[in-house]
């Protein structure tokens, strides 16, 4: 699945990472002189009024120091941008992975959290719903009753046009905690790019298992409407916040819904069976959204969603990306070079669950890579170089999969695996919250050998 921004490749001779000091030099010059001319500014200002000089000598100060900090923050962003960029690709040269052990949700405290709830009355910047609470990541809540959430249906069997699967009904009373907001969510059906989704969040492990869906093995990661969904305390006990379902006191519309049996997960026509789930009903679920409006970057800061640090790293590579595309040919990170294979190579390695493999580096997978750097159809993507050289157990052999465009299910004529806590952190899509499992080739992974593994559990810890 794709899970990030497209990757500019190109021919071996011609494109190579260390165009990636140009910007980054640039950039550098430019927070130099920028913060040079800042404290000139500043500096003749202040002179300027012990020696009460006219007033309009301010005038031009102000603005002239106003635009000098923002081109001083950009430079900042763009030279970060670009070390954080080398230092990757040196790190993929080396056959080193570089994925984050942490979480990419922080926990604020009491007084944080208390303050966002507040600011989430008052500001439609967070949510359109009144009366439903503001979830945060690590608030645990309880899955409402089967009866509960199907009077917040339609008769489609739907809340927002987010349906409510069969496969959820299984966690009904489960008391789990919030493992992240979902504000905004990629459209693989349109293929229209980010899209604004509202009042909706993803709870700790609660994963689809496909069993109504035909078997569908994709694992995607269940959104649930906030209505589904009655908060905790930490102890599991009532937080005293509860309310009724939204659509309880809305109208009377959902009835007919509570009749039904089970959600619609099928649907017939064209003389072939198509299946709806929440991956396929993602442009009915959202509404569009302008990438070049920050308010969507904010929410994940300020919500909670993405740490700090992580926040800035991605902030800065896109920055670096933009000004890359400045100059000709464009290198953008992260970066694959295009081999020129017309045919994909394949290998089957007969990987089972519960058995370790090694990511191979990133020189090796490339040379697997058609042009759009796919191999059998399945992209390898941005996300993925992160975890390049690392070592995982493989989670489950992938045969079957639901096209979100069409809707089919599709058997898979070359395997593909997914590995256990493998999944995109969406850094390179705008922070895309989804947190999909990602799809190896197994011409991408090597086995971990039994004498390996048992050097590495040798190692003192």
């Amino acid at each position: 699945m794709a899970t990030s921004e497209p990757i500019v490749g190109g021919s071996l001779h011609r494109r190579r990472p260390e165009r990636c000091w140009l910007a980054t030099v640039v950039a550098a010059l430019a927070l130099v002189a920028g913060g040079l001319l800042e404290l000139g500014t500043v500096v003749l200002a202040l002179a300027g009024v012990f020696g009460q000089p006219p007033r309009a000598a301010w005038y031009v100060a102000v603005p002239v120091t106003l635009l000098l900090l923002t081109v001083v923050g950009l430079a900042t962003l763009t030279a970060l941008g670009g070390v954080i960029a080398l230092r990757r690709h040196w790190l993929e040269q080396l056959g080193r992975p570089y994925a984050p052990h942490r979480r990419r949700e922080w926990r604020p405290g009491f007084v944080v959290r208390a303050a966002l709830r507040s600011v989430r009355t008052a500001a439609s910047i967070f949510s359109d719903t009144p009366g439903v609470q503001l979830l945060l990541p690590y608030d645990f809540v309880e899955v409402r009753s089967l009866e509960e959430i199907r009077r917040t249906l339609d008769p489609n069997g739907t809340l927002d046009g987010l349906p409510f699967m069969s496969e959820m009904a299984a966690f009904c009373g489960r008391r789990v905690p919030v493992f992240r907001r979902v504000e905004k969510i990629h459209d693989y059906v349109t293929r229209t790019g980010l899209r604004r989704l509202r009042d909706t969040v993803l709870l700790e492990g609660l994963r689809c298992d496909g069993r109504h869906h035909g078997g569908c093995q994709a694992s995607c990661h269940i959104l649930w409407k906030q209505a589904w969904l009655k908060p905790v305390s930490d102890d599991g006990e009532p937080s005293g916040e509860d309310g009724e379902p939204r659509a309880m006191a809305v109208s009377e519309r959902a009835l007919p819904n509570q009749g039904r049996e089970q959600p619609v997960d099928r649907v017939e026509g064209d003389g072939e069976s198509k299946y709806l789930c929440q991956m396929t009903e993602v442009a009915r679920a959202s509404t569009a959204m302008a990438w070049k409006d920050p308010r969507h970057y904010l929410r994940d800061l300020l919500l909670t969603n993405v740490r700090p640090g992580l926040f800035v790293s991605g902030v800065s590579i896109r920055t670096f990306n933009r000004v890359q595309r400045c100059f000709k040919p464009a290198m953008v990170y992260p970066h694959l070079e295009n081999t020129g294979l017309e045919t994909s190579p394949s290998l089957v390695l007969g990987l089972q669950p519960g058995e370790l493999v090694r990511v191979r580096p990133k020189l090796d997978i490339e040379k697997t890579l058609t042009a759009g750097f796919l191999n059998r159809g399945l992209w390898f993507d941005g996300e993925m170089l992160r975890f390049c050289g690392g070592e995982y157990r493989v989670s489950e052999c992938v045969q079957r999969l639901i096209e979100e465009k069409s809707g089919r299910l599709i058997t898979l004529s070359t395997p593909a695996v997914i590995l256990e806590g493998v999944t995109a952190t969406g850094e390179y899509l705008a922070f895309c919250p989804q947190n999909e499992s990602i799809l190896w080739r197994e011409i991408w992974l090597e086995r971990v050998s039994r004498r390996q593994q048992a050097g590495v559990q040798a190692v003192p810890q």
